[in-house]
């Protein structure tokens, strides 16, 4: 495989991610069934539309408690919404310091503004490093694009960005949309597993 850029989804991928946790969380706050909370989430396509920059954090949160009919804090919405998120391994840290070391590294994510600020407080406190942004050379999020994946705009717009051609770049998400619609218009691709570590399929590419 020849490539001169490497590309990163975030969660599942980089971040250790349980989107369960945000319902079951949402449904301690508010006594309501998780499978309620999940059926009016998912209705609203509450993750499309925040994540592509539709609303502000505090639209998103007011959103919350009009989809959900409880008078949530702001704090508790933070904190059911921030509940998916889990762990970084030092491992998966290490690697992509060593990919930089020969490639460009980048990271594409459909993401939030408040993921984004949690993720970033995290690797400060369990890892000292200051931001997402020391890791990588560029981070390109949805929310700041107004873009989405699987949407084939978002890999135009960033390899427009880095000023690559599709097959000088490898992808890696576990999503097999993304996945597809990257490979679909010439992206070298990989398809993260949720059992297998992204060290895992690194060890006979780099």
């Amino acid at each position: 495989m020849k490539f001169k850029a490497v590309i990163f989804d975030f969660g599942n991928v980089i971040i250790n991610i349980e989107f369960q946790r945000i319902y079951e969380t949402f449904a301690k706050l508010t006594s309501k069934p998780i499978a309620y909370i999940e059926k009016r989430i998912t209705e609203e396509q509450i993750f499309r539309r925040y994540e592509s920059g539709q609303f502000t954090d505090e639209e998103f949160r007011e959103i919350i408690r009009q989809t959900l009919s409880f008078p949530l804090s702001d704090k508790e919405v933070d904190t059911a919404w921030n509940a998916i998120l889990l762990d970084i391994p030092t491992e998966r840290i290490d690697l992509i310091k060593n990919i930089r070391k020969k490639y460009s590294v980048y990271l594409l994510s459909n993401t939030n503004n408040i993921h984004i600020t949690a993720s970033n407080n995290y690797l400060n406190e369990a890892h000292g490093i200051k931001n997402l942004n020391v890791l990588f050379d560029k981070l390109y999020l949805s929310y700041e694009m107004k873009m989405w994946k699987p949407d084939t705009e978002i890999y135009y717009e960033i390899l427009r960005s880095i000023n690559l051609e599709p097959n000088q770049v490898i992808f890696f998400d576990d999503n097999l949309q993304n996945i597809e619609s990257a490979k679909a218009i010439g992206m070298q691709t990989i398809l993260v597993e949720p059992t297998t570590s992204i060290v895992e399929y690194c060890k006979n590419i780099f």
